[in-house]
C-alpha cells in the first residue's frame, strides 16, 4: 500500500501569495534605490544640500494645492502655447518668424508661470523666517 502525501491547498496558495508579495517588495525597493542613485548621479553628490527640509516641502505642496485653480490654467496656457508652436512649425509653406514668435511666447508663458509659483514658495519662505524670529 503507497501512501501518498498530502498537501494542503491552502498552506500552497498561501506560500505562493507570500512568495509574490515578497517578489513586489523587492522590486520597489529596487526601484526606489535606483531612483535615488539616478538622482544622485545627475545633480551630484551635493544634491541632498539643493533640498529644502520636509517641514519646508509639506508647506510648499499645501501652498501650491492652495493656489492650484490659477496654476492649472496657467499650465493650460503654456500647454496651448507649445501647441501653437506646433502648428507654425509643420505649416507650409515654414514661416520661421512664426515659429520662433510662437517659441517666444511659450518661453514668456512659462516664465511667468515659473515667477508666479516661486512667489508662492518665497511667501513660504517668508512665514517661517518670521515664525523663527
Amino acid at each position: 500500500m503507497s501512501h501518498k502525501p498530502r498537501r494542503n491547498r491552502g498552506r500552497m496558495i498561501l506560500i505562493g501569495v507570500l512568495a509574490v508579495s515578497l517578489l513586489g517588495n523587492a522590486v520597489s525597493i529596487g526601484t526606489v534605490l535606483r531612483f535615488q542613485q539616478m538622482r544622485s548621479s545627475l545633480l551630484g553628490p551635493g544634491s541632498q544640500s539643493a533640498l529644502f527640509p520636509r517641514d519646508y516641502r509639506r508647506e510648499f505642496n499645501a501652498a501650491l494645492k492652495a493656489h492650484q485653480p490659477e496654476i492649472k490654467q496657467e499650465l493650460a496656457q503654456i500647454v496651448a502655447a507649445r501647441s501653437k508652436i506646433v502648428e507654425m512649425a509643420m505649416a507650409r509653406p515654414f514661416d520661421r518668424a512664426s515659429t520662433q514668435e510662437a517659441m517666444t511666447e511659450f518661453r514668456d508663458q512659462v516664465t511667468g508661470t515659473l515667477a508666479h509659483v516661486q512667489a508662492i514658495l518665497l511667501d513660504v519662505i517668508e512665514d517661517h523666517a518670521q515664525q523663527d524670529n
